[in-house]
């Protein structure tokens, strides 16, 4: 798996990746209603995205991981 270094990092480190960029809508909304007071509902929908990406980045890792393991050579 030396071929594939993306591949060897979200393989080792996947769940904190999905974690970290899972929370970046969160983040971006609290920035924006602390930096440019925005309405208290932008961070509602920051923490309705961030769980819908997190879902998604987490279901990613678990299929980089299947591969991994069903496809490339060990």
């Amino acid at each position: 798996m030396d071929q594939y270094p993306t591949i060897k990092f979200i393989v080792k480190h996947g769940n904190p990746l999905a974690i970290l960029i899972g929370l970046l809508p969160f983040g971006g909304a609290i920035a924006f209603v602390v930096l440019i007071s925005m309405h208290w509902l932008v961070l509602v929908a920051g923490l309705a995205a961030s769980l819908v990406l997190l879902l998604l980045m987490k279901s990613y890792v678990e299929l980089v991981r299947i591969i991994a393991d069903m496809l490339l050579p060990k």
